[in-house]
């Protein structure tokens, strides 16, 4: 009787094991770039924004992922040099998923500004050469995206007094210089 019960189990362990695994592809495959075909020419015109960047960190919120990119070179678009990329998850949102912090990648992405919007559809992939010499084909060698300049230093008057006269600033010295002979009169009084 035991094992006829732990037959039982293994056998509705098995079955539902491959429930699960039959179902994962059939969610995987709802996502499809039906209304989006086309090659890189035409990823790039549906585009706001083309640039290479390096993923400095990735943000996971449910099945949606937003990445904090450091920017290198803008080929459309403007966009800053720490700026983010957002991919939403899900079913039905063919969402790059986790992207390698430290990997560079070409980011083919809707937006006029952070974050801007990418997916597994727009054409974003590894920036590798021969994905980077077929955006310069179409859109030119691009620009260097550089870091904000550093702040300019600004005077600030403290006050709009003059300066303090010669005889308030040496008063501290004078008091300093009379205390220090008082002292030399007193140890040689005591030395006697």
């Amino acid at each position: 009787m035991i094992h006829a019960a732990r037959l039982a189990a293994a056998l509705l362990l098995a079955c539902l094991g491959l429930v699960v695994t039959v179902q994962a592809p059939a969610a995987a495959a709802d996502c499809t770039c039906r209304n989006r075909t086309g090659g890189l020419e035409q990823q790039v015109q549906r585009a706001d924004a083309v640039f290479i960047g390096t993923v400095d960190n990735v943000e996971v919120a449910g099945n949606d992922h937003t990445y904090d990119v450091t920017a290198s070179r803008a080929y459309q678009g403007t966009p800053e040099r720490s700026t983010q990329v957002f991919s939403a998850g899900g079913k039905n949102a063919c969402g790059l998923g986790e992207l390698a912090v430290g990997t560079s990648y070409v980011f083919i992405a809707t937006g006029t500004g952070a974050p801007f919007e990418a997916d597994s559809c727009s054409g974003t992939s590894e920036a590798n050469p021969t994905k980077v010499a077929k955006i310069e084909a179409l859109l030119g060698e691009g620009t260097s995206v550089e870091p904000p300049p550093p702040p300019t230093a600004q005077r600030t008057l403290v006050e709009d007094s003059p300066p303090a006269g010669f005889a308030r600033a040496a008063a501290p010295g004078a008091a300093a210089a009379i205390i220090g002979l008082l002292g030399l009169v007193v140890v040689r009084r005591l030395a006697r």
